[in-house]
């Protein structure tokens, strides 16, 4: 499970030169697939090495692609599903390797450091997440966090008390409808009371499960805090869910969620006011990021863009002639994913970073403050300021 401090620390990696492989391969469920893994992440690794960055000079070792196929032959099977991405430099004493929740777009990128975009986006869309299971007498609260599931707390029976729930009212036998109400409605704010102290440590999307009926009673007297969090909702019999089965119905909740979020995200940006609260082409983030203006990067999924880096002064572009600095570092670098280096920028300058799918830009960026005209027109042209 990936978790943002490993990212962090992969994205902390730097090799001399372009000899650092990263490698994202599908793991298919049908273990009789599983034979052609090894040749499939070859055939990955030799369009890496022979595309842009490799007529720049990408230098693959021949025992990192050996430690990757080793690795697969003997660890496939603990990956079903999931997408298992390598990373591996002979030169730095380097192989990871980290299961993703889910299957991302198949790629091998040879550059100075671990090519780590996906490897957010998977983040993004699989967040640590709540599921709360409701009805008028039963309650569960589950964390999960791809393949780990605990319960925060719990009311499966009638006279026990869970440790989760303080002042919890048992229900006795079939009593007037009025004092049935008010139990019910103790029970839905004992497990607000539950979900509220959940949420303290840090927000993290919310899915309910239950009778549509009770759902709707019970979302009815969320506070703002906790319905805000609420990713949506799914139907299930508390007396039969498992955590398994809560796991497998939150699952489409969560990847639309996720797909409205991006939207909204898209629609915002292009509503707001073009190079004073955002920039939507890649020159002006490349400006952004220039500035250390960026709040937060968009970019798409899969899509890789060549282009230079300086490793005097940092600057990015298109061209070679982004950057003109005197000195021992010579001339700007090649790199195979300026969106790359754009996200590891803008997270080193504290922004944050977000994947979309299919956006009608190749970047964008939400500004902290609004970019020079100068750096634009350098970030444009290709020219330094």
């Amino acid at each position: 499970m990936i978790t943002r401090a490993a990212a962090d620390a992969l994205r902390a990696i730097r090799a001399d030169g372009p000899a650092v492989l990263s490698v994202y391969l599908n793991i298919p469920l049908d273990l009789a697939a599983h034979r052609a893994l090894p040749a499939r992440g070859r055939e990955l690794i030799r369009a890496a090495a022979t595309g842009p960055l490799g007529a720049a000079g990408a230098e693959v070792r021949p025992a990192d692609p050996d430690a990757i196929a080793r690795v697969i032959g003997i660890r496939s099977q603990d990956w079903l599903g999931h997408t298992a991405a390598f990373f591996a430099c002979a030169d730095l004493g380097l192989l990871e390797v980290v299961p993703l929740p889910g299957y991302l777009p198949e790629i091998a990128v040879v550059a100075t450091k671990p090519h780590v975009r996906p490897l957010l986006a998977a983040m993004q869309r699989h967040p640590d997440y709540r599921a709360a299971l409701v009805d008028t007498r039963h309650a569960w609260v589950l964390s999960i966090s791809d393949d780990r599931i605990e319960t925060v707390a719990d009311r499966t029976g009638d006279n026990e008390r869970s440790t989760g729930f303080s002042g919890w009212w048992g229900l006795e036998g079939h009593r007037m409808q009025q004092r049935v109400m008010m139990l019910s409605r103790q029970h839905f704010r004992d497990t607000i009371a539950i979900l509220e102290r959940a949420a303290s440590g840090g927000h993290r999307p919310l899915v309910l499960g239950g009778q549509e009926a009770e759902i709707n009673q019970f979302m009815g007297i969320l506070p703002r805090a906790v319905a805000r969090d609420v990713a949506g909702t799914f139907h299930v019999d508390l007396r039969t869910a498992t955590p398994g089965r809560v796991r497998e119905l939150a699952a489409p909740v969560l990847a639309h969620w996720a797909e409205r979020h991006e939207a909204r995200l898209v629609a915002d940006l292009l509503g707001q006011p073009p190079q004073v609260a955002v920039v939507t082409d890649l020159a002006g983030c490349l400006a952004a990021a220039r500035e250390q203006a960026i709040a937060e990067l968009v970019i798409p999924d899969g899509h890789l863009i060549p282009g230079y880096r300086c490793d005097a002064c940092g600057a990015l572009g298109a061209t070679a002639s982004a950057c003109d600095c005197p000195g021992p570092a010579g001339p700007p670098r090649g790199v195979p994913d300026l969106l790359e280096e754009l996200a590891d920028r803008t997270l080193d300058d504290g922004g944050e970073v977000t994947t979309v799918r299919e956006p009608p830009f190749a970047a964008a960026a939400r500004l902290r403050f609004p970019v020079r005209a100068a750096a634009y027109r350098a970030a444009a042209t290709g020219s330094p300021t």
